[in-house]
This record gives structure tokens, C-alpha cells and sequence, in this order.
């Protein structure tokens, strides 16, 4: 017991119980822990089914807008656009629905416009681009994309309908994912680059990441698995799919809460720096109340 007691009072007798404990706990972990799946796994699937669009149609559309700078036959047209050899339709959503695709300028970065072209032409080209250059990620089902225009239907009645189907099917959607794993895997995979509060960010060499406020939920998740310019891919191995559903679940709340929290909402330009900002106020405000409290001190003496 001696023995015990002498080795418990040398110095160094804390570092090594702490170094032991870390050991331990560290080997512990790496048995409990499960092994994430790290090869890579591409969503090859079909692209819209051909009952249901006009695949004659999407080939006029790409001839007319997109074959002088993807090539007649996708291969690409150096300087001009990349080629659309395995592509797959949901890139093809993605760029198009977003207004990015037919770009005025192939050399920059494409910001998000009105798109020229409607769901259903969408829909043709994404099917002729599928089934003419190979596929690639498919454009995913279930999940609400733009909502319908009255200029698309030929009645107010016939309108409202298409209205009614998709809120519920947005609202069921929507509803089906959970706020707060979703705000986790935004923080961990989306904020550095899009920002805290989904308004975009600049990033290297010119780039920037879109505002995220106006993205539909079908948008959001073809971004995920396409990849769209520096953006990574987030394949079911990396974000499954029901962790995608809680994602997008979160940015939509965040859509519907333009200012979370704050007197002033400063443009949503992040944490980091409007915690700067009130800093620097507060700081500025307690040295002008030291210099007013000092000089009232002086006056009285």
C-alpha cells in the first residue's frame, strides 16, 4: 500500500491516469462506432418515363438550345459547354428549372433566373437527354418541385386543382422530415459555404455558393446528388435518404423564418459576423460611458 501511495503522489502519476483513460475510451469508440461506407455510389436510374413525356419535343428544345454549345451529340464543345455524356435527367432539372441553363455566357458562373422553358419542356428535354447520352442521376420522384402557373392551364378551375395537389404534396413532404437532425446536417455539410442562414456565400477563385431562399424541395435534393459546379456530390452513402428529406425539411424552415432571432436581421451575412458587429457597438458604447463618466468626475472636482 506504501508503494501504491508513493506512486500516487509523483508528478507525473495525473498525466499518465489521464493518458490511460484517453486510450481507453479512444479503443472503446473505435469497436462501438460504426464504419461509414466510403465508396462511392453513383444513382443510375431511369429518367422519365417515356409515357409521360414527348421525347420528340425535348430533342427540338435541345437542338434549338443547347446543341451549339453542348454539341449535336452531347459530346461537348470545348470552350463553349462541358459534355452531356452521362449527365442523367435530374442535372438536367436542376440547371434548367433554376433558370442557370440556357446560359448567355459559358465561361461564367450561372446565377439562378426565371426559367424560359416550363415543367413539362423540362420534363421532354431531361427524358431526350437521358435517352440519347446515357443516364445518370434520375429526376427524384415524390418530391415537390415548382409549383404550377395559371399561364399553364387553360381554365382558373383547372388551376386551382393542379394548386391544391401540390401544396398537399409539399405540405406531406415537408411534413415528413425532422427540423433537427436536419439543422445538424446543414451546419456540418451546407453552412460553410452557403451560410448559416442559406443566403449564400463567396468562395475561391471567383465562385459563389447560391442564396438557398427560393430553391424548391426538389431543387434542393437534385443539388445534392449532381453536384452542381464546386459543390460535392452527396450520395446515399454520405447523406441517405431519409437524412436528405429532415435537410431539406430544415432549409425550408428556414425559407419560412427570414430573420431567426436578432433586433436587426443586417442581411443574414452570419453569426460570426454580426456577433462582431454588436461587439464592437457594445465596446464602443462602454468606453464612450468610461470617457462621459470620467470627464462628469473631472468637472465635479
Amino acid at each position: 500500500m506504501k508503494w501504491i501511495t508513493a506512486r500516487r503522489r509523483h508528478p507525473l502519476a495525473g498525466y499518465v491516469v489521464v493518458i490511460l483513460a484517453l486510450a481507453f475510451f479512444g479503443v472503446g469508440y473505435a469497436f462501438v462506432a460504426p464504419t461509414a461506407d466510403r465508396a462511392e455510389a453513383q444513382s443510375v436510374a431511369a429518367g422519365p418515363e417515356e409515357g409521360q413525356v414527348d421525347i420528340s419535343n425535348g430533342k427540338q428544345i435541345y437542338t434549338e438550345s443547347c446543341a451549339s454549345c453542348h454539341g449535336p451529340q452531347g459530346q461537348g464543345v470545348e470552350g463553349n459547354g462541358p459534355s452531356l455524356e452521362g449527365a442523367g435527367a435530374a442535372a438536367v432539372d436542376f440547371y434548367v428549372s433554376t433558370g442557370r441553363m440556357p446560359s448567355m455566357d459559358p465561361n461564367a458562373q450561372m446565377p439562378r433566373r426565371e426559367p424560359i422553358f416550363s415543367e413539362e419542356e423540362i420534363a421532354d428535354l431531361a427524358a431526350y437527354v437521358h435517352q440519347s447520352f446515357g443516364g445518370g442521376p434520375a429526376i427524384p420522384e415524390n418530391i415537390p418541385g415548382t409549383a404550377p402557373e395559371r399561364s399553364q392551364f387553360e381554365d382558373e378551375a383547372a388551376y386551382e386543382t393542379a394548386m391544391e395537389r401540390y401544396e398537399a404534396a409539399y405540405e406531406e413532404y415537408i411534413a415528413s422530415g425532422d427540423t433537427e437532425p436536419g439543422m445538424k446536417l446543414y451546419l456540418a455539410n451546407c453552412a460553410h459555404c452557403h451560410s448559416w442562414s442559406g443566403g449564400g456565400g463567396a468562395l475561391t477563385d471567383g465562385r459563389y455558393a447560391p442564396e438557398l431562399h427560393v430553391a424548391t424541395p426538389r431543387q434542393i435534393y437534385e443539388a445534392m446528388i449532381v453536384g452542381p459546379g464546386a459543390m460535392p456530390v452527396f450520395n446515399d452513402t454520405t447523406i441517405t435518404e431519409e437524412e436528405k428529406q429532415d435537410l431539406i425539411t430544415y432549409v425550408k424552415d428556414l425559407q419560412a423564418e427570414p430573420d431567426a432571432g436578432g433586433i436587426f436581421a443586417l442581411n443574414r451575412i452570419g453569426q460570426v459576423a454580426e456577433g462582431f458587429i454588436g461587439w464592437t457597438i457594445g465596446i464602443s458604447l462602454v468606453v464612450a460611458c468610461a470617457i462621459w463618466i470620467t470627464a462628469k468626475q473631472r468637472a465635479h472636482d
